[in-house]
């Protein structure tokens, strides 16, 4: 009997493997791009869509994004088709990313404790450490080798370099050198001065050389920058006064001092929990970034990512993470280096042990804030409704509405394509609105989509409308509040430098 059923399974392999392959076969011809609560989106009324506004590049990602834009409207249509006062939604679902949020931040409020007390002189003495650093005040002459030049002609345009720091280091005048040498228009006239200029102004290369000068009047080393070569003469050094932004500095710095401290606390925690991510973990990753339309189930939703004491990161916690993420934020990841997806699944794992820890010490929210969230969610997603027209058009239930849900639907995404109306991503509402009713969104059916696309626009000239919220946009707003920690108070910048030379 044993024999029988291994048998079985191994003869099955190759026909699993036939059945995938003619199920893409299938789904390339499909004239189905999604489909969702017995409702299809097909591949001209997406092209159309998408077609109409000029400024929207004919590419893979505005496709999936009008497919999933389309997916969670359709189905939160649906669901208030049903029951205006959506009781099928779990809210505390909907919410766990605040929940979670409001529970980190009780354990670091009961764990990391910081001095908020400073004094006149650790103030003065974090400003010159930790506020907009040391200012230079420089010169310097740039000498540009052609675009298309040789390594011959640029080994020449080095050597004239080299010749210019020969005089200025002989004491020949920097600013008549300048004058007489320098290819940069925007400082050439007046003896290449840059004024005073903080670090992140300049060019990388151009501004190590610059704040290695120590002592006015000294010379560097020629600099190569994309810009050219440079030779850089220091004038002077500073440091900007504390003066008036004093309270405003203070609260940066306790606020530093507290993500300092804060850090230092989550290190900690997972050094100790032996947070490590798992052989092959960064692989899985892309795959389902480049696939977010395709579930992960049964075994390959329960695989261990990342494991901590304790604990561990499955593939499917990771899915409900990355669901109803923007397009183009799933491309990047799928590009994304395996270094970057490593500290990504450290993190998510991370989290996961700061939640587990603050249950450990019975550090939950209580009945009356839970309810309090699930009641903000309730006035952000009936304000969703309002603003995008779906409480005043709500179709009718049951097969009857479906129709009426397609073209409602497909208008509001024409709107937002063109600009005139706003249709803000769904997030964790969308994720799980797709969890209740399940949905299909058809890969194969883009290239199909980019085609028509192409074949509107050679034959309808059209005449560019506003800009699209849909594909690429950042949302206009969120459907569910999300919990925003004190921004810090920014460091004064420093005084900005003069356009052009090694400048960013």
């Amino acid at each position: 009997m044993k024999l029988s059923r291994w048998a079985l399974l191994v003869a099955a392999l190759p026909l699993a493997v036939g059945c995938n392959s003619l199920k893409e076969a299938v789904n390339s011809h499909k004239d189905e791009v999604a489909s969702a609560a017995g409702k299809e989106l097909k591949v001209d009324e997406a092209a159309t869509m998408l077609a109409a506004n000029p400024q929207l590049p004919p590419t893979p990602e505005f496709v999936r994004e009008l497919a999933d834009r389309w997916v969670d409207y359709t189905l939160l249509a649906t669901a208030y088709a049903e029951d205006t006062s959506l009781a099928v939604l779990d809210l505390d679902k909907v919410t766990q990313q605040q929940r979670d949020q409001m529970i980190m931040g009780r354990l670091f409020q009961n764990s990391v404790h910081v001095d908020t007390a400073l004094s006149d002189a650790q103030l003065e003495q974090a400003w010159n450490t930790q506020g907009p650093g040391v200012e230079v005040h420089a010169r310097h002459i740039l000498v540009r080798p052609p675009a298309d030049a040789t390594p011959a002609q640029r080994d020449s345009v080095r050597r004239l370099a080299e010749s210019i720091r020969t005089q200025a280091a002989g004491g020949a005048d920097f600013a008549a050198l300048a004058r007489q040498y320098s290819q940069d228009p925007s400082n050439k006239d007046n003896g290449g001065d840059l004024g005073f200029f903080g670090r992140g102004q300049m060019a990388p290369a151009f501004e190590d050389a610059a704040f290695k000068l120590q002592q006015p009047g000294q010379i560097s080393p020629v600099v190569e920058s994309p810009f050219g070569f440079h030779v850089i003469k220091l004038e002077e050094r500073r440091q900007r006064p504390l003066g008036n932004d004093k309270e405003q500095f203070r609260q940066f710095v306790i606020q530093n001092n507290q993500r300092t401290a804060t850090q230092k606390y989550v290190d900690s925690l997972r050094t100790a929990a032996n947070v490590k991510v798992e052989s092959g973990a960064e692989a899985q990753v892309k795959e389902m970034a480049k696939n977010p339309g395709k579930p992960v189930r049964g075994r390959a939703a329960e695989r261990a990512l990342a494991t901590f004491r304790g604990g561990q990161l499955t593939a499917g916690d990771l899915q409900q993470v990355m669901a109803g993420a923007p397009a183009d934020a799933l491309k990047q990841l799928s590009e994304a280096p395996d270094s970057s997806i490593t500290n990504i699944l450290k993190d998510q794992a991370t989290q996961r042990l700061l939640l587990a820890e603050a249950r450990r010490r019975n550090l939950g929210l209580t009945q009356q804030e839970s309810q309090d969230i699930r009641e903000q969610a309730r006035g952000a997603i009936r304000q969703l409704l309002t603003v995008t027209g779906i409480a005043e058009h709500r179709a009718p239930k049951g097969s009857a509405g479906n129709a009426v849900i397609e073209q409602q639907v497909r208008e509001w995404l024409q709107q937002a394509v063109t600009g005139q109306r706003q249709l803000p991503p769904l997030g964790s509402l969308g994720a799980q609105l797709r969890s209740i009713y399940g949905f299909t969104i058809n890969d194969a059916s883009f290239q199909r989509v980019l085609e028509k696309i192409r074949q509107i626009r050679s034959t309808q000239p059209q005449v560019a409308p506003p800009a699209g919220q849909l594909p690429g946009a950042p949302p206009q707003g969120q459907p569910m509040p999300q919990p925003q920690a004190p921004a810090p108070a920014p460091a004064p910048a420093p005084a900005p430098a003069p356009a052009d030379t090694g400048k960013k």
